[in-house]
């Protein structure tokens, strides 16, 4: 029943004020992803990739 409220006030708020909020969510897990690849990168001197 939780669930349910939860899936229909998303579903209202989307309605009511559009996705831009979902874009505006996606942008900031793409500036998260874009600054976690150059960690990655940054930490990868070796090559390895890691050893498993």
């Amino acid at each position: 029943m939780k669930k349910l409220i939860l899936i229909l006030l998303v579903i209202i708020l989307v309605v009511l004020v559009g996705t831009w909020p979902l874009s505006i969510l996606a942008k900031l897990f793409e500036w998260i992803a874009y600054g976690l690849r150059w960690l990655a990168k940054m930490l990868n001197f070796f090559g390895w990739n890691g050893l498993l």
